[in-house]
């Protein structure tokens, strides 16, 4: 794999986590992490190229929702009803529901976040519409990140439609919500929605990337991504706090290198953890 420069920082610094980050990873591997107070990342590593997102282009459905429910086009109470073409597996709350069940929008955006439910992702993103869903990407200028097909359709990825972003779209769009959410101006969306999708990544369920490479005591908002050759956790850490900033890491490997390369995606988000306090 071509290898692409760190940049900001010191050339010692960034050089030392080059060496312990990138080095013996499996796979593919893309990083961007930035300070909310800087105005350009402090790492960044193949950050630009596109792969699968796998779950974490959620947060493209979960921006496009609090759009709506910006407009009053949506409420949080609304009710929606399940289609059989969007109930599968690997869904925590949703997968065993049957077609014409009903739901409130929060409760299938909670479970689609903080549980990566597959079948709540689905029911979300066909109410509001890949082409809506898109168009916010585009909006946001994330122009690696695209939804092309539903979650756990693993026949469509089998004929190369994939869903896809970036490290630096992901980076940018946890950015903007984290200074909407302190109620700067964003793009994103209102200083009351860009807190509430800080606080339901809070309540992420699957914590074994990036909180788990942190070992200070701090507050980490993140969401995970996983297929069986594709591991990505993107996160605000310490949001709210005196200086957050946001990390992605997306990665792509063999499925028979996946213990190895969780262990050092976790490093490497302990590398980047360091490298942020410089």
């Amino acid at each position: 794999m071509k290898r692409r420069t760190f940049i900001g920082g010191s050339i010692a610094a960034l050089a030392n986590l080059a060496a312990l980050s990138t080095a013996a990873f499996p796979g593919t591997l893309s990083i961007f992490a930035q300070r909310l107070r800087d105005a350009r990342p402090f790492v960044a590593y193949d950050a630009e190229l596109a792969l699968p997102s796998a779950s974490i282009i959620k947060l493209v459905i979960l921006t496009a929702l609090a759009r709506e429910i910006d407009t009053g086009a949506m409420r949080w109470d609304d009710m929606l009803t399940l289609q059989t073409r969007e109930i599968v597996g690997a869904s925590e709350s949703f997968g065993n529901a049957k077609a014409g069940a009903r739901a409130t929008v929060r409760r299938l955006t909670v479970a689609m976040v903080t549980q990566s439910d597959n079948t709540a992702a689905n029911v979300l993103a066909d109410h509001l519409s890949f082409q809506r869903v898109n168009a916010v990407a585009e909006s946001l200028d994330l122009t690696r990140t695209r939804l092309r097909r539903h979650f756990m359709d693993f026949a469509a990825r089998a004929r190369g439609i994939d869903n896809t972003t970036s490290a630096a779209d992901m980076g940018r769009l946890l950015l903007g919500i984290e200074r909407g959410a302190r109620g700067a101006s964003t793009r994103v969306a209102s200083h009351a929605s860009c807190h509430e999708m800080v606080e339901i990544m809070l309540r992420q369920e699957d914590r074994d990337t990036i909180p788990a490479g942190i070992h200070r005591r701090v507050a980490i908002a993140n969401k995970t991504g996983v297929l069986p050759d594709v591991r990505a956790d993107v996160a605000i850490v310490d949001p709210f706090g005196r200086d957050p900033y946001v990390v992605a890491l997306l990665s792509q490997f063999k499925p028979a290198m996946a213990t190895r390369a969780y262990a050092r995606l976790r490093a490497i988000a302990g590398d980047v953890d360091a490298q942020s306090a410089r």
